[in-house]
Protein backbone atom coordinates (compact mmCIF):
# COMPACT_ATOMS: atom_id res chain seq x y z
CA UNK A 1 0.00 0.00 0.00
CA UNK A 2 2.79 2.45 0.79
CA UNK A 3 4.15 1.97 -2.72
CA UNK A 4 0.76 2.89 -4.21
CA UNK A 5 0.55 6.03 -2.07
CA UNK A 6 4.08 7.04 -3.00
CA UNK A 7 3.32 6.71 -6.70
CA UNK A 8 0.10 8.73 -6.26
CA UNK A 9 2.10 11.48 -4.53
CA UNK A 10 4.83 11.52 -7.15
CA UNK A 11 2.28 11.54 -9.98
CA UNK A 12 0.45 14.50 -8.44
CA UNK A 13 3.73 16.39 -8.09
CA UNK A 14 4.64 15.66 -11.72
CA UNK A 15 1.33 17.06 -12.91
CA UNK A 16 1.62 19.99 -10.52
CA UNK A 17 5.01 20.87 -11.94
CA UNK A 18 3.44 21.21 -15.39
CA UNK A 19 0.70 23.43 -13.98
CA UNK A 20 3.18 25.68 -12.18
CA UNK A 21 5.43 26.00 -15.22
CA UNK A 22 2.58 27.13 -17.46
CA UNK A 23 0.49 29.16 -15.02
CA UNK A 24 -0.62 32.50 -16.48
CA UNK A 25 0.96 31.58 -19.82
CA UNK A 26 -2.20 30.17 -21.42
CA UNK A 27 -3.43 32.33 -24.29
CA UNK A 28 -6.98 32.65 -25.54
CA UNK A 29 -5.99 30.65 -28.62
CA UNK A 30 -4.82 27.80 -26.34
CA UNK A 31 -8.31 27.25 -24.90
CA UNK A 32 -10.60 24.65 -26.49
CA UNK A 33 -14.25 23.94 -25.74
CA UNK A 34 -15.14 20.36 -24.72
CA UNK A 35 -18.82 21.15 -24.30
CA UNK A 36 -21.19 23.67 -22.76
CA UNK A 37 -19.18 25.81 -20.31
CA UNK A 38 -16.44 23.16 -20.27
CA UNK A 39 -12.90 23.97 -21.41
CA UNK A 40 -9.52 22.33 -21.85
CA UNK A 41 -6.00 23.60 -22.57
CA UNK A 42 -2.70 22.09 -23.66
CA UNK A 43 -1.75 22.20 -19.96
CA UNK A 44 -4.51 19.73 -18.96
CA UNK A 45 -3.42 17.41 -21.75
CA UNK A 46 0.30 17.62 -21.05
CA UNK A 47 -0.22 17.10 -17.33
CA UNK A 48 -2.30 13.99 -17.98
CA UNK A 49 0.21 12.59 -20.48
CA UNK A 50 3.11 12.99 -18.04
CA UNK A 51 1.13 11.51 -15.15
CA UNK A 52 -0.02 8.54 -17.24
CA UNK A 53 3.49 7.88 -18.50
CA UNK A 54 4.88 7.89 -14.97
CA UNK A 55 2.18 5.67 -13.44
CA UNK A 56 2.27 3.10 -16.25
CA UNK A 57 6.07 2.99 -16.04
CA UNK A 58 5.63 1.86 -12.44
CA UNK A 59 2.58 -0.36 -12.97
CA UNK A 60 2.35 -1.30 -16.67
CA UNK A 61 -0.38 -3.87 -15.99
CA UNK A 62 -2.69 -1.34 -14.31
CA UNK A 63 -5.48 0.60 -16.02
CA UNK A 64 -5.59 4.37 -16.29
CA UNK A 65 -8.63 6.65 -16.47
CA UNK A 66 -7.97 10.33 -17.14
CA UNK A 67 -10.36 13.19 -17.70
CA UNK A 68 -8.88 14.17 -21.05
CA UNK A 69 -7.92 10.94 -22.85
CA UNK A 70 -10.22 8.39 -21.24
CA UNK A 71 -9.37 4.85 -20.19
CA UNK A 72 -6.36 2.70 -21.01
CA UNK A 73 -6.19 -0.97 -20.05
CA UNK A 74 -8.54 -3.45 -18.41
CA UNK A 75 -7.14 -4.19 -14.95
CA UNK A 76 -8.86 -4.41 -11.56
CA UNK A 77 -6.44 -1.65 -10.52
CA UNK A 78 -7.50 1.66 -12.08
CA UNK A 79 -5.66 4.94 -11.63
CA UNK A 80 -8.19 7.78 -11.83
CA UNK A 81 -6.70 11.19 -12.61
CA UNK A 82 -7.82 14.77 -12.99
CA UNK A 83 -4.70 16.46 -14.37
CA UNK A 84 -6.07 19.96 -13.75
CA UNK A 85 -9.12 20.36 -11.55
CA UNK A 86 -10.20 23.97 -11.77
CA UNK A 87 -9.40 24.64 -15.43
CA UNK A 88 -11.52 27.79 -15.50
CA UNK A 89 -9.67 29.15 -12.48
CA UNK A 90 -6.39 28.29 -14.19
CA UNK A 91 -7.37 30.03 -17.42
CA UNK A 92 -8.38 33.15 -15.48
CA UNK A 93 -5.17 33.21 -13.43
CA UNK A 94 -6.95 32.32 -10.16
CA UNK A 95 -4.60 30.27 -7.97
CA UNK A 96 -7.09 27.65 -6.76
CA UNK A 97 -6.59 24.52 -8.86
CA UNK A 98 -5.16 21.07 -8.26
CA UNK A 99 -4.05 17.70 -9.54
CA UNK A 100 -6.00 14.70 -8.24
CA UNK A 101 -4.70 11.11 -8.44
CA UNK A 102 -6.42 8.04 -6.99
CA UNK A 103 -6.10 4.27 -7.25
CA UNK A 104 -9.30 2.21 -7.24
CA UNK A 105 -9.24 -1.56 -6.82
CA UNK A 106 -12.50 -3.39 -7.60
CA UNK A 107 -14.50 -0.28 -6.72
CA UNK A 108 -12.56 0.46 -3.52
CA UNK A 109 -10.41 3.62 -3.35
CA UNK A 110 -7.13 2.49 -1.79
CA UNK A 111 -4.69 5.35 -2.42
CA UNK A 112 -4.92 8.99 -3.37
CA UNK A 113 -3.16 12.31 -3.53
CA UNK A 114 -4.18 15.90 -4.24
CA UNK A 115 -1.61 18.57 -4.98
CA UNK A 116 -2.43 22.29 -4.91
CA UNK A 117 0.63 23.67 -6.74
CA UNK A 118 0.51 27.39 -6.03
CA UNK A 119 0.02 26.77 -2.31
CA UNK A 120 2.52 23.86 -2.40
CA UNK A 121 0.09 21.67 -0.44
CA UNK A 122 0.44 17.93 -1.03
CA UNK A 123 -2.29 15.79 0.50
CA UNK A 124 -2.23 12.00 0.50
CA UNK A 125 -3.95 9.00 2.01
CA UNK A 126 -3.83 5.22 1.91
CA UNK A 127 -6.75 3.08 2.98
CA UNK A 128 -6.41 2.38 6.69
CA UNK A 129 -3.30 4.58 6.97
CA UNK A 130 -4.73 8.03 7.74
CA UNK A 131 -4.66 11.29 5.78
CA UNK A 132 -1.73 13.69 5.58
CA UNK A 133 -0.78 17.16 4.41
CA UNK A 134 2.92 17.76 3.71
CA UNK A 135 3.78 14.96 6.12
CA UNK A 136 1.50 16.02 9.00
CA UNK A 137 -1.56 13.96 9.89
CA UNK A 138 -4.86 15.77 9.35
CA UNK A 139 -8.42 15.29 10.54
CA UNK A 140 -11.81 16.77 9.84
CA UNK A 141 -13.07 19.63 11.98
CA UNK A 142 -15.47 19.49 14.91
CA UNK A 143 -16.69 23.08 14.98
CA UNK A 144 -20.22 23.82 16.20
CA UNK A 145 -22.85 24.29 13.52
CA UNK A 146 -23.20 28.01 14.15
CA UNK A 147 -19.47 28.48 13.43
CA UNK A 148 -19.23 26.03 10.53
CA UNK A 149 -18.26 26.98 6.99
CA UNK A 150 -19.15 24.64 4.14
CA UNK A 151 -18.07 24.72 0.52
CA UNK A 152 -19.94 23.89 -2.65
CA UNK A 153 -19.80 24.09 -6.43
CA UNK A 154 -22.37 25.36 -8.88
CA UNK A 155 -23.97 22.89 -11.36
CA UNK A 156 -22.88 25.10 -14.27
CA UNK A 157 -23.32 22.37 -16.89
CA UNK A 158 -26.63 21.16 -15.46
CA UNK A 159 -28.94 24.17 -15.66
CA UNK A 160 -31.96 21.90 -15.20
CA UNK A 161 -30.70 21.22 -11.67
CA UNK A 162 -30.41 24.91 -10.78
CA UNK A 163 -33.67 25.30 -8.86
CA UNK A 164 -32.94 22.18 -6.81
CA UNK A 165 -29.42 23.38 -6.12
CA UNK A 166 -30.54 26.89 -5.13
CA UNK A 167 -32.91 25.36 -2.58
CA UNK A 168 -29.98 23.51 -1.01
CA UNK A 169 -27.77 26.58 -1.14
CA UNK A 170 -30.40 28.72 0.58
CA UNK A 171 -30.74 26.24 3.45
CA UNK A 172 -26.96 25.96 3.78
CA UNK A 173 -26.62 29.75 3.94
CA UNK A 174 -29.27 29.91 6.66
CA UNK A 175 -27.84 27.00 8.66
CA UNK A 176 -24.09 27.63 8.63
CA UNK A 177 -21.95 30.68 9.32
CA UNK A 178 -20.65 30.73 5.75
CA UNK A 179 -20.66 29.07 2.34
CA UNK A 180 -17.65 29.18 0.02
CA UNK A 181 -17.20 28.29 -3.67
CA UNK A 182 -13.50 28.01 -4.62
CA UNK A 183 -14.17 26.40 -8.00
CA UNK A 184 -12.20 23.14 -7.78
CA UNK A 185 -13.87 20.15 -6.12
CA UNK A 186 -10.60 18.36 -5.37
CA UNK A 187 -9.43 21.41 -3.40
CA UNK A 188 -12.77 21.61 -1.57
CA UNK A 189 -12.52 17.99 -0.49
CA UNK A 190 -8.89 18.33 0.58
CA UNK A 191 -9.80 21.35 2.70
CA UNK A 192 -12.60 19.40 4.36
CA UNK A 193 -10.12 16.63 5.20
CA UNK A 194 -7.74 19.25 6.59
CA UNK A 195 -10.46 20.78 8.76
CA UNK A 196 -10.41 24.16 7.01
CA UNK A 197 -13.96 23.67 5.71
CA UNK A 198 -16.47 21.76 7.78
CA UNK A 199 -18.41 20.18 4.94
CA UNK A 200 -18.99 20.06 1.21
CA UNK A 201 -21.83 19.32 -1.19
CA UNK A 202 -22.02 19.38 -4.97
CA UNK A 203 -23.94 17.83 -7.85
CA UNK A 204 -22.95 16.09 -11.08
CA UNK A 205 -19.21 15.75 -10.60
CA UNK A 206 -17.02 13.11 -12.25
CA UNK A 207 -15.14 10.33 -10.49
CA UNK A 208 -11.76 11.91 -11.30
CA UNK A 209 -12.87 15.08 -9.48
CA UNK A 210 -13.66 13.30 -6.24
CA UNK A 211 -11.98 9.90 -5.88
CA UNK A 212 -8.83 11.06 -4.06
CA UNK A 213 -10.82 13.52 -1.95
CA UNK A 214 -13.26 10.83 -0.82
CA UNK A 215 -10.40 8.73 0.54
CA UNK A 216 -8.76 11.74 2.19
CA UNK A 217 -11.94 12.64 4.06
CA UNK A 218 -12.65 9.09 5.22
CA UNK A 219 -9.07 8.64 6.39
CA UNK A 220 -9.29 12.01 8.18
CA UNK A 221 -12.26 10.72 10.20
CA UNK A 222 -15.05 12.18 8.08
CA UNK A 223 -18.04 10.89 6.18
CA UNK A 224 -18.57 10.99 2.43
CA UNK A 225 -21.57 9.64 0.48
CA UNK A 226 -23.86 10.37 -2.43
CA UNK A 227 -27.11 12.25 -1.80
CA UNK A 228 -28.87 8.99 -0.87
CA UNK A 229 -26.29 8.06 1.74
CA UNK A 230 -24.62 5.37 -0.38
CA UNK A 231 -21.13 4.98 -1.82
CA UNK A 232 -22.00 4.72 -5.50
CA UNK A 233 -20.76 8.06 -6.85
CA UNK A 234 -21.74 7.46 -10.47
CA UNK A 235 -24.37 10.22 -10.17
CA UNK A 236 -21.63 12.70 -9.33
CA UNK A 237 -23.61 13.93 -6.31
CA UNK A 238 -21.60 14.13 -3.10
CA UNK A 239 -21.88 15.19 0.56
CA UNK A 240 -18.88 15.24 2.88
CA UNK A 241 -17.84 16.43 6.30
CA UNK A 242 -17.38 15.49 9.91
CA UNK A 243 -20.24 13.38 11.24
CA UNK A 244 -22.26 16.27 12.67
CA UNK A 245 -22.04 18.56 9.63
CA UNK A 246 -22.45 15.64 7.23
CA UNK A 247 -25.77 14.70 8.83
CA UNK A 248 -27.07 18.27 8.57
CA UNK A 249 -26.01 18.50 4.93
CA UNK A 250 -27.65 15.14 4.26
CA UNK A 251 -30.95 16.50 5.61
CA UNK A 252 -30.56 19.68 3.55
CA UNK A 253 -29.99 17.94 0.23
CA UNK A 254 -32.82 15.49 0.85
CA UNK A 255 -35.49 18.12 1.49
CA UNK A 256 -34.65 20.17 -1.57
CA UNK A 257 -37.52 21.33 -3.76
Amino acid sequence: MNDFVQVAKEAALIGGGILKENFRKVKKSDVESKGIKDFVTYVDKLSEERIRSYILSKYPDHSFLGEEDGKFGNSDYVWVVDPLDGTKNYICGFEIFAVSVALIHKGDIIAGSIYVPILDKLYWAGKGEGAYLNGEKIKVSDRPVEAAVVSTGFPFREIKELDSYLSMLKDAMITFSGVRRPGAAAVDLALVAEGVFDGFFEMKLSIWDIAAGILLIKEAGGMCTNFEGGEDFSSGDIIAGGEKIYKILFDIVNKRG
